[in-house]
């Protein structure tokens, strides 16, 4: 129950740039519904997203930018992500899926394996 929001899956639309003020241009534009998500991504974005129309996953929320994750768990599809700072860029989001974790037995065998890695890590130093 810890980690109940970190193996949660997200599809999200992302649009990536180093231009904080073309962010702002393109987030206005996509409230006004002046263009598509998927056109100004593929026209402005500067990663591998772009290629994609700027869709990204299936991918689990946790194994982001606390930053992100945050923005990732706490929104609903839908929603449209005013640009938000991330180290060396500016992101503008928009929540597409959110798919919710199941305790199946891949997920089990995964939790026992970390917390038997952290247990072993546990008592390498403590020896």
């Amino acid at each position: 129950m810890q980690r109940k929001t970190q193996p949660d899956q997200v599809v999200y639309s992302l649009i990536r740039t180093q231009d904080a003020d073309l962010a702002n241009e393109l987030y206005f534009r996509l409230l006004e519904g002046e263009q598509t998500f998927s056109d100004l991504a593929a026209q402005h974005s500067q990663g591998s997203e772009a290629a994609k129309g700027g869709l990204v996953g299936p991918v689990e929320i946790g194994a982001y930018h606390p930053s992100l994750a945050y923005v990732l768990a706490t929104r609903a599809p839908g929603e449209l992500v005013a640009p938000l700072s991330l180290e060396d860029c500016v992101v503008i989001i928009r929540i597409e899926q959110k798919i919710p974790a199941r305790f199946d037995e891949a997920t089990q065998q995964r939790l026992l394996d970390e917390l038997f890695a952290a247990w072993l890590d546990a008592e390498l130093r403590a020896s």
